[in-house]
């Protein structure tokens, strides 16, 4: 999918876990419980998206969760947009997340963006099938200009 260079690009980027995205890979289709909405990533480490939003200037990203999954990712979830890492901080005492500053890149190409999610597990299982395996569970990422 190719975004034509004389349209403006987004200055700010949401995937809401009830949207499909066509360039998404790693991620369950989308549940609901007390959280609201949610997707769970794998069965993969690492789930993407490729995006398409105004790189002039510094991003920060936001990622609210439903479920940190396996209790060691809690600290250890990262975010890859580019190849450039950049870790995922928690705010607050809830389930959100934030990294950045992300920084800005010449060009209006797509963003490439991976959530790393070391430390995956299984949900019981049910009948007789193995049950898949399942990183974090999200409810939105978004990337905006800093405040």
């Amino acid at each position: 999918m190719s975004q034509p260079h004389s349209l403006t690009l987004p200055e700010r980027f949401v995937f809401d876990a009830a949207t499909d995205l066509p360039e998404a890979w790693q991620f369950h289709a989308p549940e609901e419980g007390p959280e609201g909405v949610f997707r769970w990533t794998g069965p993969g480490a690492e789930a993407a998206l490729t995006i398409w939003v105004d790189r002039r200037y510094p991003l920060r990203a936001w990622l609210e969760l439903a479920d940190f999954g396996h209790p060691a990712n809690r600290d250890a979830l990262s975010l890859i947009v580019d190849g450039d890492i950049y870790p995922l901080l928690r705010r607050g005492p809830g389930n959100n997340l934030i990294a950045g500053p992300i920084l800005p890149r010449d060009g209006n190409g797509p963003t490439q963006l991976i959530i790393r999610v070391p430390h995956l597990h299984s949900p019981p299982p049910q009948g007789h099938r193995a049950p898949p395996l399942r990183g974090i569970a999200i409810k939105r990422l978004s990337l905006t200009p800093p405040d």
